[in-house]
């Protein structure tokens, strides 16, 4: 819990911010609980917007003119300005914008489907829609398309893709339609987002296709279609934190063979909410589900189908109406769960030393929701991409302005830039990169150092970095730090007792100390000869869900009595792992592991020590999957 001052300025202001957020959690909540899809109601209120100095791309601005009136055809603006500003933050205000044909985050060449961002203005007021009856989407013979596709291309690159604040129309007639297909690979997200289907018959084939990965789903509704959100293949891997379903014709959520995890899902469906699927032994996939409310069954369908083979962890789940709550069919035995089920495991849990077989279980909190300032609060860092920047850098968090931002450039840094005063949130926007001066980049000081300032919590986003061996952060004050949508990496804590938020970041070097850490889309990636680790707890409380790693480090270090809990990761090992390098080691402390390893494995997977006798997990203990093995549910902690 974090301390307020009794006296001295803004101490009201800080009591009432800290209610506030206390009730929306509450709020939040209260909405899984019973049913309801509390995060659309947010879009109402929501208007994102950016100072002119932020050097966005207005589709309505010149040289685009879309009109988002709802009745002229845009598509041909907007193409133009997608296709034309790769790197830069597009920006949709409210209105409708008309669309004819696929809309494809691509250069007209075809090549570089990375590094889009599409901004609108809010969830509710910013549409997409797709005209009815369109030309395009017609025909027995027409596969489906999308009506925005962000997945062009093969390969692993499409780094940082981002789509925020709108809402994507199938409009009406439109049978093929698949309202958004996202590739997006180490990070990237779909966040308020809304995906729909105009037709009386919820007509369409699939709201939100994933690609690719990982990538982070946050926020999102989708209503009608055949599915609702559709994610294949035997690779990466995607994180969903809030989800609402409603209206689907065959299924809410559909994965095969992929790893998934998932927090926060609502559905309202006749239909089976979630099939995991797979395609004959040992094609699985792994679904992680932590606290899912499935309503509007009908007696003949299951909530959850897990009958073919794959891994399935779920807890604190409600259904509604369905024949069984959980189907799960492994080697051959089937179990049918009914009603409510507080936790469920497909396959025996594994362990090394006696331990509960239930996950640790650790308090799960919401990513702080930093409030969008209004453009008149925010002041600008006038990057010079060849000079050093840190001083102009340091004066415009001085400048007592709540949001410092920085347009598409890059900025040189020689020394620690202090976070202090009435900043609360550090933004980049669009292509934004931090670079580590000479010299600098050879030390282990820190680019940002939190200190005390007004704002109970500080957040820093939309960054990549180059930093050589310096550190991106360095935690020394009570104040909470939320790092969101960054490439940015080396994090120490110098301060006992406080709170850190990571989501939808890639990075390496995670020192946790002494503190909670809550990380959803996480993409640590260290290698031996860069001498770097990915995750160190030292003493500390750390809830993940949505991992992924590559290359040949152990992924998470426990010690010190800290207490890790996992809930969904995918460890791809693309090149030899030396013998004797655990993948997760544990030290006389706790952890609970669900995760999935591909390709080259670690030898062992899972090492503990406890009162000086160590035991290993190996790869053969582990449950099979396409390409590798499986782990539904590891505990290593002590029940006292």
């Amino acid at each position: 819990m974090q301390q307020l001052p009794s006296t001295g300025p803004g101490w009201k202001q800080q009591l009432f911010r800290r209610r506030s957020q206390l009730l929306l959690s509450f709020l939040l909540g209260l909405g899984l609980i019973l049913g309801i899809a509390l995060w659309p109601l947010t879009a109402q209120s929501e208007n994102i917007q950016f100072p002119p100095g932020a050097e966005v791309i207005n589709v309505k601005a010149a040289p685009y003119f879309a009109k988002g009136d709802g009745t002229t055809d845009d598509t041909a603006a907007i193409q133009a300005a997608i296709s034309e500003n790769r790197i830069r933050q597009i920006y949709f205000p409210n209105g409708t914008y008309l669309i004819s044909r696929s809309i494809r985050c691509t250069e007209a060449s075809g090549s570089n489907s990375k590094r889009y961002f599409l901004q609108g203005q809010s969830q509710a007021g910013t549409v997409l829609k797709l005209t009815d009856n369109a030309a395009e989407f017609q025909g027995d013979g027409i596969s489906p398309r999308p009506v925005l596709d962000c997945a062009i291309g093969p390969g692993a690159t499409a780094f940082r893709n981002t789509i925020r604040h709108l809402t994507i129309d199938t409009g009406r007639g439109n049978d093929n339609a698949i309202g958004l297909r996202f590739k997006a690979n180490n990070y990237g997200s779909v966040e308020s987002v809304t995906i729909r289907s105009s037709d009386p018959d919820y007509g369409g084939e699939t709201g939100l296709v994933l690609v690719g990965g990982p990538l982070l789903v946050k926020q999102v509704t989708i209503d009608g279609f055949n599915i609702g959100l559709s994610y294949e293949g035997a690779l990466y891997s995607a994180t969903v934190d809030g989800l609402t379903l409603r209206h689907q014709r065959a299924y809410g959520l559909y994965n095969k063979r992929q790893v998934l995890s998932i927090r926060n899902l609502v559905s309202h469906n006749t239909v089976t909410a979630i099939k995991n699927d797979g395609d004959g032994y040992p094609a699985y996939g792994l679904l992680t589900i932590v606290g899912a409310t499935l309503d509007g069954g009908t007696s003949e369908e299951v909530a959850i189908d897990n009958t073919n083979e794959g891994g399935l962890y779920v807890r604190d789940l409600t259904t509604q109406g369905y024949q069984h709550a959980i189907v799960s069919t492994i080697q051959g035995t089937t179990r049918r769960l009914q009603g409510s089920v507080k936790e469920f495991v497909s396959h025996d849990v594994l362990s090394l030393f006696p331990s509960p077989s239930a996950s640790l279980g650790l308090t799960i909190a919401p990513t702080p929701d930093v409030i969008w300032d209004d453009p008149q609060d925010w002041v600008k860092v006038d990057g010079d991409a060849a000079a050093d920047d840190t001083a102009t850098i340091q004066a415009a968090i001085d400048s007592g302005q709540s949001t410092v931002y920085f347009p598409r450039n890059n900025y040189i840094v020689s020394a620690p830039i202090e976070v202090r005063g009435n900043v609360q949130r550090i933004v980049g926007i669009g292509g934004a990169i931090i670079t580590a001066a000479e010299g600098f980049d050879t030390t282990t000081k820190p680019v940002f150092r939190i200190g005390d300032g007004t704002a109970d919590t500080v957040m820093i986003e939309g960054f990549e970095a180059n930093l050589g061996s310096a550190f991106g952060f360095e935690h020394a004050s009570r104040r909470t730090l939320v790092l969101k949508n960054l490439g940015m990496d080396g994090y120490r804590n110098l301060v006992s007792g406080n709170q850190m938020f990571l989501e939808n970041v890639s990075g390496r070097r995670w020192y946790f100390k002494d503190q909670q850490v809550w990380a959803t889309q996480l993409n640590p990636e260290a290698s031996r000869e860069s001498g770097a680790i990915n995750i160190d707890n030292d003493g500390a409380d750390l809830w993940l869900m949505g991992l992924k790693t590559e290359r040949d480090v152990t992924v998470i270090t426990t010690r010190n009595g800290g207490q890790t809990e996992l809930l969904g990761g995918f460890i791809y090992g693309n090149r030899p792992i030396p013998e004797g390098v655990a993948g997760f080691l544990n030290e006389d402390s706790s952890q609970s592991l669900i995760f999935a390893g591909y390709n080259s494995a670690y030898k062992p997977y899972v090492r503990e020590r406890r009162n000086d006798i160590t035991r290993d997990l190996q790869l053969a203990d582990l449950y099979p999957m396409k390409y590798g093995k499986m782990v539904p549910l590891f505990t290593g902690y002590s029940a006292n």
